[in-house]
């Protein structure tokens, strides 16, 4: 009986984690552009790039961009406040909770088959890590610049630049040398 609790407590946690449909940005928090006004230099701009996701199973998943406001300018924020600050959902591992970003906006979904090198019939269940030839790959910039930096560090642990940009790009059969950063230059008209 335990066994049947514990195994239907892990289900119904994982129909929770796949809940969110593809795209459907919260509008309700944060604004479609990178961050503008009173928001450039306090608030940090969002980057979801699907990458191979986009068209997967006739599922289009076209880049995001959205400005993060701080609704307390000054305290730090971690990236998944961030992501979450600017509407984008986000779901993280039964297991690990947010501390591996599993789906963002509902991609992958817990059907879609994600075709990798070592399992073209991949599916994420998002029970504990995703695999190294599928995840969310999660980069930062400080907004001065033209180039991302791949983070060392989980979302959950790492506070946001005010005036940066967070990104987050699907990385499907890469390695770590060939992870793509997100095809949106992090660049903050505000900062000199």
């Amino acid at each position: 009986m335990k066994r049947l609790l514990a195994v239907t407590s892990v289900l119904i946690g994982l129909i929770g984690l796949s809940a969110a449909p593809a795209n459907a940005v919260d509008t309700t928090k944060g604004y479609n552009g990178i961050c503008t006004g009173p928001d450039a230099l306090t608030g940090v701009t969002v980057v979801v790039d699907f990458q191979e996701l986009d068209g997967n199973g006739g599922t289009t998943a076209p880049t995001i961009t959205r400005c993060s406001p701080n609704a307390a300018p000054g305290t730090a924020r971690t990236g998944i406040k961030a992501l979450q600050d600017a509407g984008i959902a986000v779901a993280g591992t039964a297991r690990w909770g947010l501390a591996f970003v599993c789906r963002v906006e509902g991609r992958p979904s817990a059907t879609e088959t994600l075709p990798l090198s070592t399992n073209p019939n991949y599916k994420e269940a998002c029970v504990t890590t995703p695999p190294t030839g599928a995840y969310w790959g999660y980069w930062h910039a400080d907004g001065s610049g033209s180039t991302w930096t791949y983070s060392t560090s989980g979302a959950v642990n790492r506070n946001v630049t005010p005036g940066g940009f967070e990104g987050w790009s699907f990385s499907l059969n890469k390695s770590a040398a060939t992870n793509p950063p997100p095809g949106v230059t992090p660049r903050n008209p505000a900062i000199p």
